[in-house]
C-alpha cells in the first residue's frame, strides 16, 4: 500500500486531459521535511516604519534623529499580524529560478502566483493553449531542474540558514550523491487542483499567498492545530465513553452544546441534467421553510449566549447554519465520517476559527482517514446523528430515524466510537 502522503501526491483528476488549456494549482513537497531547507519564516517590517525610512533617506536625515521618524514610530499593534514572508535560502532561490525556466521553454504557460514555504512549494499556472505533452511532464521537468541545482549547492557543502522547529540553523541538506546513489530532493509526484469554476482562481491565489501567515498562526497556536489520534469523550450523560480523532479546541466539548439537525423537507429541490447524462438534485437556495428559520435562529442565539453549536453538517440546512456560525465568529463542533490525515490543515473560515479557538472537528475512531472522498451513506448519517445526541446528553433533540430500530441505531453509533 502506498503511504498517505505519497498517494495524495500522485492522485490525479479522473478523465481529465492534462494537455489541454487549463489553470492548475500545484503543490510539491521535499522528500526530507525535517527542516526548513527552502526558507525561513520572517515578519515583514511595518509599513509605517518602511515609509519613515524612505522619508528619512529622501531628506538625507539620520533615521534615528529625524522628526519624520518620530511621527512614524509604531507599536507592535500597528503592524498587521498577517504580514509575514518566507526568506529563501540558496536552495529556495534555486527552486524559484527553476520555475522561471518553465514559461521560457513553454511560452503558452503563465505563472500566476507562487509561494515558497520552508519544506514545500506552491504555484498556480495558466496553460493558455493545448500543449504537446501533459502538464505533469512540465512539472517533472521543473522538479528535475530544481533538483539539479540543489545538488550542485549541496555538493559545495556551504551551510544555509535553514530552520528546525522554527529556529534558524546552519545546515546542509541531503541532496548530493551518496555511495553512488542520488538522494531524492522531492517527494514522488505532486498534488494538483484543476480550477474549473468561477471564483476559484482568485480564492486559490489568495490561499497560496496567505500560506506564510497561516504558518505563523499555526506556530503561535500549535495546540489548536494538533491532530489527536485518540481522545475519549463521555457520551449519554457519562453513562458510556466514545473514542474519537480530533482537530481543534477540544475544550469546546465541555461547554453547553446546542444540537443542530435539519431535515431535507425544510427546503425545495429540483432536478437538472448532469454533464454526461443523467439527472442531479439541487436545492432552490431561496426557498426554505419557517421551521428551518426557527432552528437556525435558535442555534445562533444560543451560541451568542454561551452555547456551542454542534452538528454533523450532513444536510444543506446543517451546513448553512454552521457556515453562518463561522461568519459570526461563534463556536462550533462538527463531526465527519472519516478521520484526519497526519498533515491535515483547516482552510478558509475553518482556519480562522481554529486560530481563535472556536472550532473542534471530531471523527469516530473506527472510521480512518482515506485520501479519496468518502460518500455520506445513510448508515454513516444515522451513526453521526446518534453520536451527536449522545454528546449532547440531556440537551439532545429528538430525531425521527424513519423505520430504523433504536437497537440498530445504537449499534451503528457504538461500533463507530469503539474503534
Amino acid at each position: 500500500m502506498l503511504s498517505e502522503t505519497r498517494h495524495c501526491m500522485t492522485r490525479r483528476l479522473a478523465q481529465w486531459d492534462y494537455a489541454q488549456k487549463a489553470i492548475y494549482s500545484i503543490v510539491l513537497t521535499l522528500a526530507d521535511r525535517s527542516r526548513g531547507w527552502l526558507g525561513r519564516l520572517e515578519k515583514r517590517a511595518c509599513a509605517k516604519r518602511e515609509c519613515a525610512k524612505r522619508e528619512c533617506a529622501k531628506n538625507g536625515a539620520p533615521q534615528d534623529s529625524s522628526p519624520r521618524m518620530a511621527s512614524h514610530r509604531t507599536t507592535p499593534q500597528d503592524c498587521a499580524p498577517q504580514d509575514w514572508r518566507i526568506e529563501p535560502t540558496a536552495y529556495g532561490q534555486a527552486v524559484l529560478e527553476a520555475l522561471d525556466v518553465m514559461p521560457r521553454l513553454y511560452p503558452q504557460v503563465r505563472i500566476l502566483a507562487r509561494q515558497l514555504m520552508p519544506e514545500h512549494f506552491h504555484f498556480v499556472a495558466y496553460v493558455q493553449a493545448p500543449q504537446p505533452k501533459p502538464f505533469g511532464e512540465l512539472v517533472r521537468g521543473f522538479k528535475a531542474g530544481a533538483a539539479k541545482r540543489w545538488r550542485e549547492l549541496a555538493k559545495n557543502g556551504e551551510p544555509q540558514n535553514c530552520a528546525k522547529n522554527g529556529e534558524p540553523q546552519n545546515c546542509v541538506p541531503r541532496g548530493c550523491s551518496v555511495a553512488g546513489h542520488s538522494c531524492p530532493v522531492w517527494s514522488e509526484g505532486f498534488q494538483d487542483t484543476v480550477l474549473l469554476h468561477e471564483g476559484q482562481l482568485a480564492a486559490m491565489i489568495a490561499y497560496v499567498l496567505d500560506n506564510p501567515r497561516r504558518l505563523a498562526m499555526r506556530r503561535a497556536n500549535p495546540e489548536l492545530f494538533r491532530r489527536i489520534a485518540r481522545i475519549s469523550l463521555p457520551l449519554d450523560g457519562g453513562r458510556m465513553t466514545g473514542q474519537f480523532e480530533s482537530l481543534g479546541n477540544r475544550f469546546l466539548i465541555e461547554r453547553p452544546l446546542f444540537q443542530v439537525q435539519c431535515s431535507r423537507r425544510f427546503f425545495a429541490y429540483r432536478r437538472i441534467p448532469k454533464r454526461g447524462g443523467g439527472m442531479k438534485i439541487i436545492r432552490e437556495a431561496e426557498i426554505s421553510t419557517a421551521e428551518f428559520a426557527a432552528i437556525r435562529d435558535d442555534a445562533l442565539v444560543a451560541a451568542e449566549h454561551g452555547a456551542v453549536i454542534i452538528s454533523p453538517c450532513i444536510s444543506d440546512g446543517e451546513r448553512e447554519i454552521a457556515c453562518e456560525a463561522l461568519e459570526r465568529g461563534l463556536p462550533l463542533v462538527t463531526l465527519r465520517n472519516k478521520g484526519f490525515s497526519k498533515l491535515e490543515k483547516p482552510s478558509g473560515r475553518l482556519f480562522e476559527a481554529c486560530i481563535e479557538g472556536r472550532l473542534l472537528m471530531l471523527a469516530p475512531a473506527a472510521w480512518p482517514y482515506t485520501t479519496a472522498e468518502k460518500p455520506m451513506t445513510r448508515l454513516d448519517a444515522t451513526a453521526l446523528n446518534r453520536i451527536t445526541q449522545w454528546l449532547c446528553g440531556e440537551s439532545a433533540i429528538e430525531i425521527d430515524y424513519k423505520g430504523m430500530t433504536p437497537a440498530n441505531i445504537d449499534r451503528l453509533a457504538m461500533e463507530a466510537v469503539q474503534g
